[in-house]
């Protein structure tokens, strides 16, 4: 399994620089593009471009189903598919909050469908719940919450992608640990897993800072998804619900402060100064991580990815230790 997702890893990886270079030169002619407002002078740069992500991962799903995981491999193209589109859907036509945030619950479907899913997820120092009808019908919220958070999350320069390459470590390593346990199904965490991390480093080379490119939400939406389904595919829900805190309190934030509001139509919770990001309190402004990281004193773009990042290190360790002590728990 080790070497068939280091397979995955490099493919995907391959795939994705090559594609997303070709995606920026399309954007720049179709004129989708957008200005970096984190930068005090005038940097254009290509939108959209996360979806060489998502063509990617589509590319190497006949692998995995090559490796006889055939109905996982199937719910997790159709996941990724149906996140992707909604989100290239809200990059070229603008869908209003609301209604972003019912489709995020549509990529739930193929995985409930296809019951590509174990009811039983590992409870955080407990042992294993049996969650038989719960455990579906919750589905499309984790999906909504995870699509919507990783959108929320992708406001600078690489640190959506930089938090979910760590985040995506952690499930691998998870699903590693799982399966010398006897959880057969953790084996789909470290091939999904490496799939996607190939994909993520290989957007991240453009998107990183001073980026080149920007994911869009076609490619925050394909990375929510994807996280979504390989915690539930790969049984690390645990896992990635401890690794993913950084985000998910980004996105409560910004919620509790503002409402289900589309970001367009709220204040920016922050100003430039010269280089520096400093916030901009107010009524009209949403509260946000970065908020919390500048409100002692203003910070550089690389600053704040590196303060991020460090915090979804934290977060991620905290989840693999979570696991080793659960994991010592069961007989």
């Amino acid at each position: 399994m080790l070497y068939a997702g280091l397979g995955l890893f490099v493919v995907t990886l391959a795939v994705t620089m090559v594609i997303a270079h070709l995606v920026s030169r399309v954007m720049w002619r179709l004129g989708r593009v957008g200005v970096d407002v984190h930068k005090p002078c005038n940097v254009v740069v290509a939108e959209s471009v996360g979806l060489s992500m998502l063509v990617s991962l589509l590319l190497v799903a006949p692998l995995i189903y090559m490796l006889g995981f055939r109905v996982e491999s199937l719910a997790f193209a159709l996941s990724v598919l149906i996140a992707g589109l909604v989100g290239l859907v809200d990059d070229f036509l603008i869908l209003r909050a609301w209604v972003k945030i019912a489709l995020g619950a549509l990529p739930s479907i193929p995985i409930i469908l296809l019951s590509a899913y174990e009811p039983r997820p590992l409870i955080p120092l407990d042992g294993v719940a049996r969650l038989t009808i719960v455990y579906p019908l919750s589905l499309p919220v984790v999906y909504t919450v995870a699509t919507n958070g990783f959108n929320m999350y992708d406001t600078h320069n690489g640190v959506m992608l930089s938090s979910t390459a760590l985040i995506l470590i952690a499930l691998i390593v998870g699903g590693y640990m799982q399966y010398t346990r006897g959880f057969e199904e953790s084996a789909l965490a470290l091939i999904l897993g490496m799939a996607m991390l190939g994909a993520v480093i290989g957007m991240l080379y453009y998107n990183l800072y001073p980026a080149r490119a920007f994911n869009g939400d076609v490619g925050s939406f394909t990375v929510g998804a994807a996280i979504a389904s390989i915690a539930v595919i790969g049984r690390v829900e645990a896992v990635a619900l401890i690794a993913g805190l950084p985000i998910a309190l980004n996105g409560f934030l910004k919620i509790t402060s503002v409402g289900f509001k589309e970001r367009r139509s709220f204040s920016r919770p922050i100003e430039m100064d010269g280089w520096l990001i400093k916030p901009r309190l107010s009524k009209e402004s949403p509260l946000s991580l970065t908020v919390l990281l500048t409100s002692r004193t203003p910070l550089s773009e690389p600053e704040i990815v590196i303060a991020s990042t460090w915090l979804t290190w934290l977060s991620s360790t905290l989840s693999l230790l979570t696991l080793y002590l659960t994991l010592a728990r069961l007989p």
